[in-house]
């Protein structure tokens, strides 16, 4: 054998797709490693649940939480062990998400492999480097573990709809859903799909599926969501706040009814898949989507069912006004919706290269490298400089450093959860602050912000915190730039810290 063949049967061997795997793997472990390790600063939604877990017994995380937030009370009660075992800080408070979408990373490149071959490699890729789902790894919320419970439970799911299952297959199976349901909400559009695909499986294409195993998992994932719902889910579920705040963000019913609501989360949905909407590539979801739904419908209906019955779960609770479709709530649907893609991108190669193979592969390589293009883009500038959405923690450091005996503290109403979480460690007086109103009601919060300092005249020494100013009524212009101008008429600036999306200005504020 000559040395141009050694070599090429070298390079065959490193790219096998099961080394590919493994490589993008390692890219999304590192990716998201490294924007848990900037160790950011919570920001309001983030630290508004941090306040609920560090304060709260765990009995009282079955209640309604402060700061009008909501999450699965297995998520919280994870939560709780590990800040009781490991202590306070934002390291610990995130390590779970983190380890979560670690191990959603391998899930996808595992399913990828497993069921669609080399075509799934697009999908591990895309998921490895997607900049929405590295940034959630490393926040205080469900997103990242919704995601990887999703795919475990297709995982599983897949194993259980071999020629042969096995019993174990089918006992992961039920345990998974058990405790899922706990650690999830969106466990039940998976469980929901999941159960309807194996009756399917049974009674339509006559697979040997005991009927018992049937009733058990059934049985089981029911009383198991029965005590989430009683124990907590109820409050969430008829929570008025929750009904008002995302009322544009549910499905409209009839659909058509309202087509620019449907169309905002159309590209809601494309903007977190393919990292964004202005890549020229908006209908490739669409597209690939329907060509690999059709793909596996005739290739292997079961798993078909098993990835594309949690999208129909997911509109009907959103339709019912139990679900709403922003940006992180459809995280989960991502990797469901890469892996169909790289279905169709598959069955049009193979279609192509019954004709001609070098057109097939154009035809295919081009549009993937296009929607890769993005988020490797994206993904080389998160772990040059890792997202963050406000930093507070230079701002309170700061303060603490020079503030003085008698000074006050005022809370815009939108840094009232950061600071509430962060006081603690910078040791600020809480006697000395005055908090804004809730944000519930922005336009009375800026009213009353308004009314506070005209209260506050006389006070010599202010310290004003704005954090994640986004609002301010009418006026036109840098929201911010309103607040300081307004207390600018009404005082003197005597100091200031400004941080990302976050500052604090002292104020003099005698006539």
């Amino acid at each position: 054998m000559n040395k141009i063949a050694i070599e090429s049967n070298q390079l065959k061997s490193i790219l096998k797709p099961e080394w590919i795997g493994w490589l993008l793997v390692i890219v999304g472990i590192v990716l998201r490693v490294r924007q848990y390790l900037a160790n950011r600063s919570f920001w309001g939604d983030e630290a508004s649940l941090a306040v609920n877990i560090v304060s709260r017994s765990f009995v009282g995380l079955t209640e309604p939480l402060g700061f009008h937030q909501a999450a699965p009370v297995g998520f919280l009660f994870i939560e709780k062990i590990l800040l009781v075992l490991f202590g306070n800080t934002e390291y610990i408070l995130r390590l779970f998400p983190v380890l979560a979408s670690l191990l959603a990373v391998y899930l996808v490149c595992r399913i990828a492999l497993d069921d669609f071959g080399k075509a799934g490699l697009f999908a591990a890729a895309m998921f490895a480097l997607n900049s929405w789902h590295v940034f959630f790894s490393s926040e205080l919320k469900q997103y990242s573990s919704d995601v990887m419970v999703a795919l475990l439970l297709v995982y599983l799911s897949l194993r259980c709809l071999r020629d042969e299952p096995k019993v174990r297959d089918f006992l992961w199976l039920g345990l998974a859903g058990v405790t899922t349901i706990w650690i999830s909400h969106i466990s039940v559009f998976i469980l929901a799909g999941t159960g309807l695909t194996l009756l399917f499986e049974k009674y339509i294409r006559k697979k040997k599926i005991p009927f018992l195993w049937l009733l058990l998992l059934g049985g089981a994932w029911l009383a198991s969501f029965g005590i989430d719902y009683l124990v907590a889910l109820r409050h969430t579920a008829v929570n008025k706040y929750f009904l008002t705040f995302w009322e544009k963000a549910f499905l409209p019913l009839p659909p058509w009814s309202d087509i620019p609501r449907l169309v905002t989360i159309y590209y809601k949905f494309v903007l977190i898949t393919l990292n964004g909407t202005d890549t020229g590539v908006d209908l490739m979801i669409p597209i690939l989507g329907f060509i690999g739904c059709l793909s596996l419908f005739f290739r292997q209906p079961g798993k078909a069912l098993v990835l594309t019955l949690p999208f129909l779960m997911t509109l009907i609770a959103s339709a019912w006004q139990k679900y709403p479709l922003s940006h992180r709530f459809m995280l989960f649907l991502v990797p469901l919706t890469l892996l169909l893609m790289a279905e169709g991108l598959g069955r049009i190669y193979s279609l192509l290269a019954k004709w001609q193979k070098h057109v097939a592969l154009v035809v295919c390589v081009l549009p993937a490298a296009l929607m890769l293009s993005l988020p490797l883009q994206n993904s080389i500038g998160i772990f040059k400089s890792p997202s963050t959405i406000s930093e507070i923690k230079p701002v309170l450091k700061y303060i603490e450093e020079n503030k003085q005996e008698g000074d006050i503290i005022y809370l815009h109403y939108r840094s009232v959860s950061a600071f509430t979480y962060y006081a603690p460690f910078y040791d600020l007086d809480s006697e000395n602050v005055i908090v804004g109103v809730d944000r519930q009601d922005p336009k009375k919060a800026i009213a009353r912000f308004l009314v506070d300092v005209k209260d506050l005249h006389g006070r010599k020494r202010v310290w004003f915190v704005l954090s994640e100013v986004t609002e301010c009524g009418d006026c036109e212009g840098d929201p911010l730039q309103f607040f300081t101008d307004y207390l600018d008429e009404n005082g003197t600036m005597m100091d200031s810290i400004v941080s990302f999306n976050s500052s604090a200005y002292l104020y003099d504020l005698n006539p």
